[in-house]
């Protein structure tokens, strides 16, 4: 067997930790990260976009989240 530093991490593990929706090194407000899909309203996912979440913004246009419109 090859040995690793720091371990093997396991493919399904590697995915989990990229879903977690806490941010560690505070790069979001609060630490929080949304996805489109567990917004409720186009108007909330604007209102996150005024208060930083700028990465629900994927085109730059200024609107978050265009398909929940």
């Amino acid at each position: 067997m090859w040995q690793v530093p720091g371990g093997i991490t396991r493919p399904w593990d590697f995915r989990r930790g990229r879903r977690s929706p806490v941010i560690p090194d505070g790069t979001t407000p609060e630490g929080r990260r949304y996805r489109c899909s567990e917004i409720s309203s186009y108007a909330k996912a604007q209102e996150l976009l005024r208060q930083g979440h700028s990465y629900l913004d994927g085109n730059g246009d200024g609107e978050a989240c265009e398909s929940l419109r």
